[in-house]
């Protein structure tokens, strides 16, 4: 491995439209950033690819930003997702259920392997602002 290497991974995304990786990709930087269209980027991405399970946590997530209680995606049917978004979406499901303990070691092991993963990231600053147990380190 190179020292000098910039390592920040992401998953593997499912879906195969640009334009919805576009907006899934600005609609997390947006809820992060606390800038107020994050949830209508995050709807276009699943306009343009309703079964991309990353923009649907993404959309779940601004919508519990915006105060409503966290819901789940649903099963995304029998379209095949990446190991790395399954993981995405159980560290982000068990963080926003309070299972504080499970979701810091899911939420490390994820980032071991995607550290560029900006939403988990940035998931124990929404933990806090939610008042959800200790911080999910």
């Amino acid at each position: 491995m190179n020292p000098n290497a910039i390592r920040w991974e992401v998953p593997l995304l499912s879906t195969v439209s640009v334009e919805a990786t576009i907006r899934y990709r600005d609609g997390i930087t947006a809820v992060v950033a606390g800038i107020p269209h994050a949830d209508r980027l995050l709807t276009e991405a699943l306009g343009l690819d309703p079964g991309f399970l990353l923009a649907q946590v993404g959309l779940a997530v601004a919508r519990t930003v915006d105060g409503a209680p966290y819901s789940p995606p649903g099963s995304s049917g029998a379209r095949a997702v990446t190991r790395g978004e399954r993981q995405h979406a159980e560290v982000v499901r068990t963080a926003l259920s309070n299972e504080v303990v499970r979701a810091a070691d899911l939420r490390r092991e994820h980032l071991v392997e995607f550290p560029g993963d900006l939403l988990i990231v940035w998931l124990p600053v929404l933990a806090v602002r939610l008042g959800l147990g200790p911080a999910v380190r």
